[in-house]
This record gives structure tokens, C-alpha cells and sequence, in this order.
């Protein structure tokens, strides 16, 4: 039975503590009682205007304060993309939760962490189930938000400082941008965090043991896909999750599943019921992470000040295989800023998606 719809959920949440700080982002500190205020704008102006507000209008650019304002002022109908990760974004429609789905819910954020009081900050697009999904769950238990998506690697590092969050969350490529960043331009300040939480995609042991020497954090990998919501967290299936693996592909059924059973990666479940991921059952169609249309990257990219030119091709991988690399010709004769290799990155990926996000970018000037 649906009994709860999430916009409903949420307002009630928000109103209860008015003078509370919800979020914290590049603009400021917005309170519970701001935000709702805009709710109740945006609610009058779009039953004269345009319906209800829907997640899937809004651009990949958007940050949470606005993912925020869209889903309360909602109908309780949710738009989830997918990250991308194992191909392109998919759209997903999701109503009023059930009971089932609310205690599969609690079990996840006490599985890792998320609780009344504790900040939790989020480098994963809010449009994207990911990001999303780290929103609304913040928002319902009172853990304010720190919103580290699309900036600049610089902000967010400053950010990161100078809210100092217990919980840091990420698809593994933010994970480790951040990582880089912390240590090129942290300029030796220590930064502890409690947990680092990574899921959309593989972990890998070695970014695993790097995340938590530099942060001093317990990481943990959550798997899960946009059709059948978060699996496991470190392996272990969440509650109301049944897992098993035949010939090599695990088949889960969750309360987000309709009862239905769906193939979702490579892995295998072993017998104390962990779940091992061994890779996407979706194979993009070039490795490396270059997707489907290598001109819409590099259409992206020619469309930024100073980008002269943009050459995509791929490149021999001891790990991979192949890897895609970047090579962009910047102008070098002016003063004006020019997008670095981190921005360039961080770009494709908010733009497009994670899998379409080269795996090596090289810049250069004329005559360099």
C-alpha cells in the first residue's frame, strides 16, 4: 500500500524546525523555513502556470537547493536519472513510497551514518538517483546538506573546510577527484571526516584504501542500481533485498522492484549471502568511458572560453584495455581564465555523464 508521498513527507519535516539549517552551498546558508517560503511560491505560481514542477525539466547543472525546491513543491512523483554510469542517463518515475520502502530506507542511512544533526556532504548531481536520493534522506532525518556538485575543484575543497561535514558521498569518480584536489590544494590541512560513502559505480581496494588514509574515514560501497534502489551496503544486502546469482549475474528483488525480479550486474553471492560485484552488466560501447557519441563531448568542450581545439581518441590501458584521452588545445595569448584539467573533467561529467567523461585529458597551447 503507498502511504507516504515524499513532497508530503518533506514539507512536514522541513516545518517542524523552520529556523534550521538545511543546506549549505556556494550562495549560503538555506534554512528549512527559506526554503519552504519558496516552496509555497513556486506551488501558487505553477498551479496557475504549468502543473506541478518535475524533476526531469531541470538541467544537469542543477543544484540541490533547486532539486530541493522542485520535489517539495511536487505532486510526490519522483523523476530519477541514472548516473550514467553504465550507459546514458535513463529517466525513471517513481510515486508515494510504502512501508516496506521506508524501512528499506532506515536501514540504509543506519547502516551508513545518516543521522539527525550530522552534516553530510554530497558531490553527486541531485538530478542524478544518486544525489538524490542523498538529498531527500538528509532532508527527512535532519542531517544538513553541504552541496558539492559541479564546482570547481578549488570551491570545493574550501567548502569541504569550511563546513566540516561527517559524511562526504560520491559516485567513485567525484570520490577521487576530490581526493586529488585535497591533496594538491588542501595546503597540508588535515580533514577528518567520519565516513566516506561511494556508490553508482566500482570502488576500486586501491581508491578504497586512499579515501581512508587521506580523510582518516570508515568507507563504505553501496551498490544498488536506479531500477531496483540501493542493494547492499560493504556487500551486505539491505533489508526487504534478495540477491542471487545465476550464471554469473546477480538477480535482485526489492521493495522498489513491484515484487519483479530483475538481472542486474556481473557478480556472484557467496554463502554467508555477500553480495560480490565483478562488473556492469551493461558494457558501454567504447572503453574507457567515451559513450555512444564522441561529437557531443567534443562539441561540449569547443562551446568553453578559450578552447581552441579538441581531439578525442583512445589510448593503450595496462588496466583497462583503452582508455579515452582529451587532448585540448587552449589560447594561451590572452588573459582570460581557461578550463583546467579537473573543470574539464568535472564538465563532461555533470554535463553528460560519468561513463562519458574522458579518462585522461592533456592540455596545451599554440606553439607549445
Amino acid at each position: 500500500m503507498r502511504i507516504l508521498h515524499a513532497s508530503t513527507a518533506l514539507r512536514a519535516r522541513a516545518a517542524l524546525r523552520p529556523r534550521s539549517e538545511l543546506l549549505v552551498d556556494r550562495h549560503g546558508t538555506l534554512t528549512a523555513g527559506d526554503l519552504l517560503d519558496q516552496v509555497s511560491l513556486l506551488r501558487r505560481r505553477s498551479r496557475r502556470l504549468t502543473g506541478p514542477p518535475r524533476l526531469g525539466m531541470l538541467p544537469a547543472t542543477a543544484p540541490l537547493r533547486e532539486v530541493l525546491l522542485t520535489v517539495l513543491a511536487g505532486d510526490g512523483m519522483l523523476e530519477m536519472r541514472s548516473s550514467g554510469t553504465g550507459g546514458r542517463p535513463r529517466l525513471q518515475r517513481r510515486g508515494p513510497l510504502t512501508g516496506a520502502q521506508v524501512r528499506h530506507l532506515a536501514d540504509l542511512g543506519r547502516r551508513i551514518g545518516l543521522r539527525r544533526g550530522r552534516r553530510i556532504a554530497s558531490a553527486a548531481p541531485g538530478v542524478h538517483g544518486h544525489g538524490l536520493l542523498v538529498a531527500l534522506g538528509a532532508v527527512a532525518v535532519g542531517a544538513p546538506l553541504v552541496d558539492l556538485s559541479h564546482l570547481p575543484a578549488a570551491e570545493r575543497i574550501s567548502l569541504l573546510h569550511a563546513t566540516s561535514p561527517a559524511l562526504l558521498t560520491g559516485v567513485p569518480v567525484h570520490l577521487a577527484d576530490l581526493l586529488r584536489a585535497q591533496q594538491e590544494l588542501g595546503e597540508s590541512r588535515d580533514l577528518s571526516l567520519d565516513r566516506v560513502i561511494s556508490g553508482s559505480d566500482e570502488l576500486s581496494p586501491a581508491l578504497r584504501a586512499d579515501l581512508s588514509r587521506e580523510f582518516r574515514a570508515q568507507v563504505h560501497d553501496v551498490y544498488g542500481t536506479t531500477e531496483t534502489g540501493v542493494l547492499a551496503v560493504d556487500g551486505r544486502p539491505l533489508r526487504g533485498v534478495h540477491l542471487r546469482a545465476v550464471d554469473g549475474r546477480l538477480h535482485a528483488r526489492s521493495p522498489f522492484t513491484g515484487g519483479r525480479e530483475l538481472v542486474t550486474d556481473r557478480g556472484e553471492v557467496a554463502a554467508d549471502g555477500t553480495v560480490h560485484v565483478t562488473g556492469r552488466a551493461e558494457v558501454p560501447s567504447s572503453l574507457g568511458g567515451l559513450l555512444h557519441d564522441p561529437a557531443e563531448v567534443r562539441q561540449l568542450l569547443l562551446e568553453q572560453p578559450g578552447v581552441l581545439a579538441v581531439r578525442l581518441r583512445p589510448v593503450p590501458d595496462a588496466r583497462a584495455g583503452v582508455r579515452t584521452l582529451a587532448e585540448v588545445l587552449v589560447d594561451g595569448s590572452t588573459d582570460r581564465p581557461r578550463p583546467g584539467e579537473d573543470e574539464i573533467r568535472a564538465l563532461v561529467r555533470d554535463r553528460l555523464s560519468a561513463a562519458a567523461m574522458p579518462r585522461e585529458v592533456r592540455i596545451s597551447s599554440p606553439g607549445r
